[in-house]
């Protein structure tokens, strides 16, 4: 059976050791690919304390660990190692990240627990810069002004991308924008009808300032996509967002912002790079500051 006492809180790993003996779940997982790092397997996972790690593997290891750890359950690792995480785009604030080696012992949990360890972001503190960029997020609201689902051109290839903005429950607006298949969830909704209620919530977001306003959108691959969902943790919350009374307020920003009123840009002017990309500038980066690595 799960004891509690058996297992080490993510908060306490540490480096040049590696018998460590953890419990977690699996918040999200995908594969990724950087010239630097190659093909891997990137997770986000959370103890029973709350604690969430980032955490990656090589990707010959995908689906040994996908068999006992799929995306929302729990398993038991042991013989782990962490290192300094840095970079743009992380998906968690502590200041390790976990790999997970071929030497790594992986087993199935009997810890039953349905949490799925929301850390939500506040409007105002994206919009004043409390909430920096280089960390993913958590964000919920009410979408609102839903467009068009369009496919564009981003690097000689087609990509099909959609934007609105998410409403909180007091007002607040930020303008969205979502690419691949996260643009085409909402398909559906675009085409039969937007005047529906859709409640989203986004995990692992992205803040992104474009031509002076900050707005959300997903980081490739790392980023989750929940619409309408029945998720416990946040039930007030969409009770909240589903009121019919609930309108977009035009609320004053401190000198130098924009207000609450929608901005149209044109989105095909934006720069748009691909992880690898990122991935590539980061190494450049790297060379001057070790810390601007990815992940």
């Amino acid at each position: 059976m799960s004891n509690l006492t058996t297992f080490v809180p993510l908060t306490k790993l540490r480096p040049f050791k590696d018998n460590w003996r953890i419990q977690v779940k699996c918040l999200h997982s995908w594969k990724q690919n950087t010239p630097f790092a190659g093909d891997t397997f990137e997770m986000v996972l959370a103890d029973q304390w709350g604690n969430k790690i980032h955490a990656t593997s090589k990707r010959s290891l995908m689906q040994r660990i996908q068999r006992v750890l799929p995306i929302d359950s729990w398993g038991v690792i042991e013989h782990v190692t962490v290192t300094p995480a840095g970079g743009q785009y992380r998906t968690t604030n502590y200041k390790y990240k976990m790999v997970i080696a071929e030497d790594a012992v992986l087993s199935r949990s009997d810890l039953v627990d349905d949490r799925v360890f929301i850390s939500l972001a506040n409007y105002e503190e994206i919009e004043n810069g409390t909430k920096k960029q280089a960390f993913l997020i958590d964000v919920i609201g009410r979408i609102h002004d839903l467009g068009d689902v369009q496919t564009v051109q981003v690097s000689g290839e087609d990509r099909k991308r959609v934007l609105f903005r998410l409403v909180d429950a007091e007002g607040n607006n930020l303008a969205c924008c979502l690419w691949g298949t996260y643009a085409e969830q909402l398909e559906p909704f675009s085409l039969n009808g937007k005047d529906q209620t859709i409640i989203c919530l986004i995990r692992f977001a992205k803040i992104k300032e474009f031509r002076g306003e900050l707005q959300i959108t997903n980081a490739f691959d790392a980023t989750r996509l929940f619409l309408n969902a029945m998720i416990p943790e946040v039930s007030n919350i969409t009770q909240r967002l589903s009121n019919d009374d609930l309108s977009v307020a035009l609320v004053p920003k401190p000198s130098g912002k924009k207000d609450g009123k929608r901005i149209l840009y044109n989105w095909n002017d934006a720069e748009i790079k691909t992880i690898a990309e990122v991935a590539e500038a980061n190494q450049t980066m790297s060379q001057m500051d070790p810390t601007l690595l990815l992940f």
